[in-house]
């Protein structure tokens, strides 16, 4: 008997400090999850603002003057500017930061900007959770997988008795499996 409790505290303590390590990250994870689910209704990791802009008719000598009185005009700073093209005998573009542009009329300086700003916080949320930046931390989310696992594990086992796993226990992990087990079984059944 001394054994079988001499392992479970040793459990419980495994559980507790992982629990607690892990508990920032799994809110990362979590916070992330939702955003990302929800792609279809918006970009999760860019703020995209569209406007109107009157820069007025743009000056004589061509790509250089031009960009340098869009910048002037609406105030841009320097670094924010990517590039500049003339797509077209009547219209002149700068690209701006993570896909951003102002697209101009030549003759009366009229048009659109489109600026694209990464969500502070969730962007780099989103970077982790969807392993942009490989190398390492595919090792780091790996091992944090492992773990969770054997926290979700380890949780089963760490109340003995009616309600524990061989108690209550085992009917909310068979509804647990219930839940992703109908959704895959309606799935294929309505395709």
């Amino acid at each position: 008997m001394a054994g079988r409790n001499r392992w479970r505290i040793v459990l419980r303590a495994l559980h507790r400090d992982l629990g607690y390590l892990l508990a920032a990250l799994t809110v990362a994870y979590a916070i992330s999850g939702v955003a990302v689910n929800h792609a279809k209704d918006w970009n999760p990791n860019y703020s995209i603002t569209q406007g109107n802009v009157d820069v007025g008719p743009l000056p004589k000598g061509g790509l250089n003057a031009w960009e340098a009185h869009v910048v002037k005009q609406l105030k841009l700073e320097k670094n924010e500017v990517r590039g500049r093209i003339q797509p077209s005998r009547t219209h002149f573009t700068v690209f701006l930061q993570e896909g951003g542009e102002v697209k101009v009329q030549i003759a009366d300086g009229r048009g659109r900007i489109k600026r694209v700003k990464p969500r502070k916080g969730l962007f780099e949320l989103n970077m982790l959770h969807l392993n942009h930046l490989k190398g390492a931390w595919t090792w780091a989310a790996d091992i944090f997988a492992i773990l969770l696992a054997f926290l979700a594990l380890s949780g089963l086992f760490m109340i003995k008795g009616r309600k524990g796993f061989s108690g209550r226990g085992k009917w909310f992990v068979l509804a647990g499996l219930a839940i992703p087990v109908g959704v895959i079984v309606v799935y294929y059944a309505t395709r």
